[in-house]
């Protein structure tokens, strides 16, 4: 299995939504995420005869998604437990009664707080300034980075998104001093998963959490936290992947681009970056 990798329902839905429905890939993935709450009971004859393929196609199509083979894919029978804690938490420990509007809100306005402060300015300098700049980040806020990530482009910056569905381990570890590393982690697991990645790279890091008290956040040289600060398994950690990576990275470009645009003029947030500091020990964070 390639290195970095955790998460099999990401990229069995990548398949899933990529290809043709009557391809094999596609019918081989929609098998799997169907049966995804009983993997561990499947046998490669099952999966033979429900998609109509061979031993070797099974086997091929395991590999295309970063498996060695079937056995592999079996054994991540685990996740199911694990998507539906963090897809039913909230609604299961919150109720109904639960204010998600007041909470957005709260967390928008942290988020503002901080823009404000200038919390942000370091890594937007850092940004343009790097060599290269590497998103690396749990599944949960690939979505909303990957639209950072187109959005960037226009600014002739452009940014690799690796995630454990798509771990790409060297182009972490070769990350040189003169690079910058972008974690986005809201809970800290994404990143204590990865810890020996993170230990062997020498790139500049910033991680973007919910939990900065978390041990792994000392691995960091700048600790952006967003909203209140969530324990390990708090239900809100969903709402803060997605709602709060998007507004925050939102904040991000924009100043960016107020930064270094030459059609909005530039000079504003690069003057206040320089005056915060830059990434590292008593940088902006």
């Amino acid at each position: 299995m390639h290195e970095g990798r955790l998460t099999l329902l990401t990229s069995l839905f990548e398949v899933y939504n990529a290809n043709e429905l009557d391809s094999t890939s596609h019918l081989l993935a929609e098998y799997f995420i169907k049966n995804y709450d009983h993997l561990s009971d499947l046998g490669i004859y099952d999966v033979m005869g429900a998609c109509y393929c061979s031993r070797s196609a099974v086997r091929r199509f395991c590999q295309s998604i970063g498996f060695d083979n079937f056995s592999e894919v079996r054994d991540m029978a685990f996740e199911w437990s694990v998507f539906r804690h963090y897809f039913l938490s909230a609604d299961k420990q919150l109720g109904p009664g639960f204010d998600l509007r007041g909470e957005l809100d709260r967390l928008f306005e942290s988020i503002d707080r901080r823009t404000a402060a200038g919390d942000l300015d370091a890594l937007v300098r850092g940004i343009h300034d790097a060599r290269s700049t590497t998103l690396f980040s749990a599944d949960p806020s690939a979505n909303e980075l990957k639209e950072f990530q187109r959005a960037m482009a226009v600014e002739h910056c452009v940014i690799p998104l690796v995630t454990e569905s798509v771990p790409a381990a060297q182009a972490i570890r070769t990350l040189g001093e003169k690079d910058l590393l972008v974690a986005v982690s809201t809970s800290g697991a994404f990143v204590e998963r990865q810890r020996g990645q993170l230990e062997a790279t020498s790139a500049l890091r910033v991680i973007v959490t919910a939990n900065p008290g978390a041990e792994v956040c000392s691995l960091f040289d700048q600790v952006i936290a967003i909203g209140d600060e969530l324990g390990r398994n708090n239900p809100l950690h969903r709402m803060y992947s997605t709602y709060g990576v998007a507004y925050l990275f939102d904040q991000v470009f924009s100043r960016y681009v107020q930064a270094y645009d030459p059609e909005l003029g530039a000079g504003g947030v690069a003057g206040a970056a320089g005056a915060a500091g830059a990434i590292g020990p008593g940088g902006a964070a």
